[in-house]
C-alpha cells in the first residue's frame, strides 16, 4: 500500500500544483436587461457566451460571446470595471472600436463578439490601471460587459464575467493534500 500511496500523493499534489499555476482561466457570461438595474429597461434580450484569459501573454479571448433580441440597433459595447453586479462602473475597453477585435452587431439587434483583446495600461478607456490589478479585478468578478442601444443609450443589457471553478482538479489536490497528511500522522504515530 505504502508503494501505491506515496507515487498517487505526490501525482495528485503536482496536478494541483500544475492547475493553480496554469497560465490560462476561464470565465463566463450571460447578459440580461435585469442585470442593468433599470427598471425601464424590460427587453428581452440576452446573450451569452465564454472568455478565456492567458494571464502569461496578459490577453482575454472573447470566445463568440452571442446576443440577440435587442429592443433597438446597439450603439456600442464595452467592458466596464472593476464593479460588482448591480454597480455600475466607467468603460476600460471597448469592444465594438475597429481594429480591436471582430465585433459583428453594430448598428444591428443581433450579434457576436469574438477575437482577443490585450490588456494594457492604461487600458483602452480611463486613468492608469495596472494589468495586474486589471486580471486580479476579472479573476474577482469584478468585470461585466455591457451592450448599448439607441433606446437604451446607458445598457440595454449587461453581464458580470465570472470565473469557471474548477472544482475535479481542486477536489484532486484537497484529497493528496488529505492523504499525505494522513500518511505523515499514521508514521509519526
Amino acid at each position: 500500500m505504502k508503494k501505491i500511496l506515496l507515487p498517487l500523493i505526490a501525482v495528485g499534489l503536482l496536478a494541483g500544483r500544475q492547475t493553480l499555476l496554469a497560465a490560462t482561466e476561464d470565465f463566463t457570461i450571460s447578459l440580461d436587461a435585469p442585470q442593468e438595474g433599470d427598471p425601464a429597461d424590460t427587453s428581452a434580450a440576452s446573450g451569452s457566451g465564454t472568455l478565456t484569459l492567458d494571464t502569461a501573454a496578459n490577453t482575454l479571448t472573447f470566445n463568440n460571446i452571442i446576443w440577440s433580441g435587442l429592443e433597438s440597433d446597439s450603439t456600442v459595447s464595452h467592458i466596464h470595471g472593476p464593479a460588482a453586479a448591480g454597480v455600475n462602473a466607467n468603460p476600460i475597453y471597448f469592444l465594438s472600436a475597429p481594429g480591436t477585435f471582430t465585433t459583428t452587431g453594430a448598428a444591428i439587434r443581433n450579434g457576436t463578439i469574438s477575437g482577443t483583446l490585450t490588456l494594457t495600461d492604461p487600458p483602452g478607456v480611463g486613468p492608469a490601471y495596472s494589468i495586474a490589478n486589471q486580471i486580479s479585478d476579472l479573476e474577482g468578478g469584478l468585470w461585466y460587459i455591457n451592450i448599448h442601444s439607441s433606446v437604451f443609450p446607458n445598457g440595454e443589457i449587461r453581464g458580470q464575467i465570472l470565473p469557471v471553478p474548477e472544482p475535479s482538479i481542486l477536489a484532486l489536490f484537497g484529497l493528496s493534500a488529505s492523504a499525505l497528511l494522513w500518511h505523515l500522522r499514521r508514521r509519526g504515530g
